[in-house]
């Protein structure tokens, strides 16, 4: 019998609540490097309102940075069961993933989202 803390349309609906600020944090900032600054003024003053110019700390930069992470933790741990048994001489472990389209849309989507903040920050620190 599996115990789930977290059912997995729970965990999809969860994950892309909070990978999609920074989904759209990332496109609309992208856009706006390609000259398509409409999105961008439109949602600035909302940003800077809700806190993107300061310092780390309780605002939207602690969203923007961790909520892919902790999307993709959630379902990750919803799609992948861990089976152990130890015995005296072995340990068997089985691992199991469960089928669930839509929350490896999520995991694609935070995993995505993650490797381009990395590249970002790569590319901006390491000039």
């Amino acid at each position: 019998m599996k115990t789930q803390i977290l059912k997995p349309n729970a965990s999809m609906i969860i994950g892309l609540l909070l990978t999609i600020p920074t989904a759209y944090f990332i496109l609309i900032n992208l856009l706006n490097e390609a000259g398509i600054t409409s999105l961008y003024d439109a949602t600035n003053p909302l940003f800077e309102k809700l806190g993107s110019n300061n310092s780390l700390g309780w605002d939207i930069n602690l969203l923007i940075l961790f909520g892919p992470v902790i999307a993709l933790l959630l379902n990750v741990c919803s799609v992948l069961n861990i089976h152990w048994h130890a015995t005296k001489t072995n340990i068997d472990v089985q691992l199991h993933v469960e089928k669930r389209r839509s929350n490896f849309f999520v995991i694609g989507l935070s995993s995505l989202c993650l490797f381009i903040l990395f590249l970002y920050l790569f590319g901006e620190n390491c000039r």
